[in-house]
């Protein structure tokens, strides 16, 4: 069997420097090598990487040792339009092709490209990681379409409940609602791309069942989730918050500067000796962190490779966002590693995370710093709240399973 996967992700980096998307991607393609005789990758990227890489076999020979799996791979550029207000507007009222980011994946040259793709490679399977790379594949037109065998759609975060939550959340101005206007368009790709495949799937029950409500056919749950530590750090003594995350995502950039400038402080005035441990990419993307500033009770790390070591030395995960969509692997990974978490609801949304049994759920920020306090403080409350989260996650997001369970429904 052939299979071609498509994603809007640029080749994967090492893999103690993943982000959470490529640990999905890489649940995905774990099924799909395991019963495909050759999987192509198709990524689209920025034009640059296109010119610099002269050598694609050597990158797919990296890639395959990367991913574990013998892929190659394919690179075809990303659209690069002039921008204005009325291109940054108004065709996306009527194509979710034109709207950004979408539009930078999603041009006729790209449709045009994988269309090519798919006539050269005449794949059994298509693999469609997440909405940029499906709205490619519908612009490679129908004669394309014809041709492709199974297709199989990962949609990981439901778009448009995202994008009207990012409009919605405050501070609001008159040219972020107009991407209001955006929303009946990006919901028709969604739809179209679930029309297209044999399945489609996403993060959380919640979002299944948000789908069905609106008639999209054949979605099903794959949860994020993560290989098993076989032994867990014990209780940390230190009174250390650890909020974890790439802060080139708008929302974890949102979360980290309220921890920093909102929470920290009041958890500050009761633990005096309370330090916050920002780890990950991207930290200059936080305001409170801009030029290097690192403010005082706060730990900047940057990206961290031995996760193992990270978990051991903090107490408590948190995870005090407020916007975004799909689940958070941060959360996923804290309960593997059986911290104890607190969480906003919408940080925890869609998982099954209980609030005073697995996780303590708080939304505003005295609330927040009030549950930091109580498990700096209780040891007891610490390792009850870490040993429930650790159970949860063997039970439900342990990735051998995950994976074992993608391959059933791609065989079905």
């Amino acid at each position: 069997m052939k299979a071609l996967v498509l994603t809007s992700m640029v080749p994967s980096p090492e893999l103690g420097q993943r982000i959470g998307i490529s640990h999905r991607f890489g649940l995905f393609l774990d099924a799909i090598a395991a019963q495909a005789d050759s999987v192509r990758i198709v990524h689209i990227v920025p034009l640059e990487m296109v010119a610099s890489t002269p050598d694609l076999a050597a990158l797919s020979r990296q890639q395959s040792e990367e991913w574990g799996h013998p892929v190659e791979l394919s690179l075809v550029p990303r659209r690069v339009r002039q921008e204005t207000s009325f291109t940054h507007y108004v065709p996306g009222m009527l194509r979710a092709d034109e709207q950004p980011p979408l539009q930078s994946f999603a041009g006729p040259e790209q449709g045009a490209a994988i269309a090519r793709l798919l006539e050269a490679e005449a794949p059994d399977l298509v693999f469609v990681f997440c909405i940029p790379a499906m709205a490619a594949l519908l612009r490679a037109g129908p004669d394309a379409l014809r041709r492709v065998g199974k297709v199989y759609f990962d949609l990981n975060d439901v778009e448009h409940r995202v994008r009207v939550r990012s409009v919605l959340t405050k501070p609001v101005w008159l040219g972020k609602l107009a991407y209001l206007s955006h929303v009946p368009a990006l919901f028709a790709a969604e739809w179209r791309g679930a029309r297209l495949s044999a399945r489609t799937f996403v993060c959380s029950e919640r979002d299944r069942l948000h789908l069905a409500r609106l008639g999209v056919p054949r979605v099903a749950v794959v949860p994020n989730a993560v290989p098993m530590p076989e032994a867990p750090p014990g209780l940390c003594a230190a009174p250390t918050l650890l909020f974890i995350g790439a802060y080139d995502y708008p929302p974890n950039a949102e979360g980290a500067e309220r921890m920093i400038t909102r929470i920290l402080p009041l958890v500050r005035q009761a633990v005096p000796e309370a330090r916050l441990v920002i780890a990950g990419k991207k930290s200059d993307h936080v305001p409170a962190l801009a030029g290097g500033a690192v403010p005082e009770g706060v730990e900047v790390t940057g990206f961290v490779p031995d996760l193992g070591a990270l978990y051991a030395r903090s107490r408590v995960v948190v995870c005090p966002l407020s916007n975004g969509g799909g689940t958070r692997l941060k959360l996923i990974e804290g309960a593997a590693h059986a911290r104890p978490m607190v969480s906003t609801t919408v940080g925890a949304e869609g998982l099954d995370l209980v609030d005073g049994r697995d996780a303590l759920l708080r939304d505003d920020d005295a609330g927040f710093a009030a549950a930091c306090v109580e498990l700096l403080r209780d040891d007891a409350a610490c390792l009850r709240l870490g040993a429930a989260a650790r159970a949860l996650a063997e039970a439900r997001y342990d990735a051998p399973r995950i994976v074992a369970e993608i391959g059933t429904m791609m065989r079905a």
